[in-house]
């Protein structure tokens, strides 16, 4: 009795990693230290199932594609890395409205062009879907309603999206930012609601490549 009973741990684990090497010996062994030896078993299983997932950490990457295709809330249940990657619909707040039409005279027509972030210039950019960015209306905007209620310096303060076919947009693939706060040179910080819209020419763990120029709308919801 003594023998067999020795044999069954050092077997046992080897029968658990490798893909069932001996099929016919292995469950018997295991069934019996079952009972016996409980509290032993329990800690292989862990380290099987870690040895199991180790190959798969590529699945980051997996997991950035299946966030963007996610809305917050089933993001953040998939434990989905950043707070969101899609944006989520959303009507302006009247705060915001009133700030628009009575501080900025801004109207609902009105399209602003801009560098979505101002760390760069006018060149490819990748934005981290989620992230924070800070817009700036750069030198040699001649659009004259611009000049009067956005001109040049004008910061505009937002968060960067995703939103992909996958997500029912139909003109392909795009950056969304959502800027909610905006600062005149020489004023204060107003909310508002304003939304750019650019082509992404490029989606890869998480961060979305386009070009840093762009124009934006002011809008009432969205989309």
């Amino acid at each position: 009795p003594k023998a067999p009973h020795s044999t069954p741990p050092m077997a046992a684990p080897p029968a658990m990693s490798p893909p069932g090497p001996s099929p016919v010996t292995a469950p018997g062994p295991a069934i019996a230290a079952v009972p016996k030896e409980g509290s032993a078993l329990k800690n292989p299983a862990p380290e099987v199932l870690t040895q199991g997932r180790t190959p798969r950490m590529p699945k980051k990457f997996v997991a950035a594609a299946e966030c963007a295709s996610l809305s917050l809330v089933a993001a953040l249940a998939a434990g989905c890395p950043g707070a969101q990657i899609r944006p989520e619909s959303f009507t302006c707040p009247a705060g915001a409205k009133e700030a628009m039409r009575e501080n900025l005279h801004w109207t609902g027509g009105d399209r602003f062009a801009l560098l979505l972030d101002d760390r760069y210039g006018h060149e490819d950019v990748w934005f981290t879907a989620g992230a924070e960015v800070v817009g700036i209306v750069p030198k040699g905007m001649n659009i004259r309603r611009q000049r009067e209620v956005a001109p040049v310096g004008t910061r505009f303060y937002g968060r960067a999206y995703y939103l992909s076919d996958k997500m029912g947009r139909a003109d392909g693939p795009a950056l969304v930012i959502r800027y909610e706060r905006v600062k005149l040179p020489g004023q204060d910080e107003q909310p508002v609601c304003f939304v750019v819209e650019a082509t992404a020419e490029a989606f890869k763990d998480g961060k979305v490549k386009a070009f840093n120029l762009d124009g934006g709308g002011v809008v009432d919801r969205w989309p």
